[in-house]
């Protein structure tokens, strides 16, 4: 684990106790107690030092204190170095990379998949700074796959995944929603808003690269499930605004896709500046 999440019902206070499934990760799994302290997050994507008062398998109590460093700073697992000798170590080299901030907003709808395969797309997602997952329940998926209960459990799933990647961005798993629902629940962007449909025929008016050029403060990814969208599904995220993306000639699986999706625009927008802006000068 490289931060905790704080519980979304924390009050926001100096003191924050823990029950359930996290105290007994805390207590038992990663084997902290008194005076131990680890990073933290909170619903908000705010920073927190948390300290560990008291510690019981079925109880923790925290401390929890505003943290200094930023939230996309270096977060070593928490139970590293533990019970070693304080020896000299070689410091975390300082990069100078893009940070999360140079990263828009990003929404990643996504239709519902059978079994496990949404849960890694969740996974993967949070892992990657997703702001926002939305289920979709689509004309081609399962109807059995949208039950609440499957919902709490990628919910879940997004928590074990922000704690265990330190993202500094706190990915909320939506409820699920049709596409009509998802267009419609769109409020007017302050920014720039790009929305994409990703397509497995070549739909696509231009490539990822010039989609981004004009530096969205928003993206929202929308991916089919097994079999896609269908032609209704289409024209409504076409008369919404939405372009048609396209990633190859190979046809993916659905998980594949989302994952290969959220990568792809990840990356291109951490490279916005080193881009060559020789093919669009052109």
């Amino acid at each position: 684990m490289r931060q905790f999440v704080l519980p979304a019902d924390w009050d926001g206070g100096s003191a924050c106790e823990v029950t359930g499934r996290d105290a007994k990760r805390l207590s038992t799994v990663l084997r902290l107690g008194r005076g131990d302290s680890f990073p933290a997050i909170g619903p908000d994507g705010a920073t927190y030092r948390c300290s560990v008062l008291d510690a019981g398998k079925d109880r923790v109590a925290l401390s929890v204190a505003p943290e200094r460093t930023g939230g996309g700073a270096y977060k070593p697992d928490v139970r590293a170095g533990r019970g070693l000798p304080a020896t000299p170590t070689l410091a975390t080299p300082t990069l100078a990379t893009p940070t999360m901030a140079t990263v828009p907003r990003l929404t990643l709808a996504v239709g519902m998949l059978k079994g496990s395969k949404l849960d890694e797309v969740v996974r993967a997602a949070t892992e990657a700074g997703v702001a926002t997952i939305v289920p979709l329940a689509t004309a081609r998926s399962v109807p059995k796959e949208h039950s609440g209960g499957r919902v709490e459990r990628l919910r879940r799933v997004a928590s074990e995944a922000l704690g265990q990647s330190g993202s500094p961005v706190p990915t909320r798993i939506a409820d699920p929603s049709t596409v009509a629902e998802l267009c419609a629940a769109l409020r007017p962007s302050r920014g720039i808003r790009l929305g994409l449909f990703f397509h497995e025929s070549p739909l696509a008016q231009a490539s990822l690269h010039r989609y981004c050029t004009d530096v969205p403060d928003e993206i929202v990814a929308c991916v089919g499930p097994e079999g896609g969208f269908d032609p209704d599904e289409i024209l409504t995220l076409t008369e919404a605004g939405f372009s048609p993306a396209w990633l190859g000639a190979t046809v993916l699986r659905a998980e594949t896709a989302a994952i290969f999706a959220v990568a792809a625009l990840r990356v291109i927008c951490l490279e916005r500046s080193s881009w060559s802006t020789t093919e669009l000068e052109e």
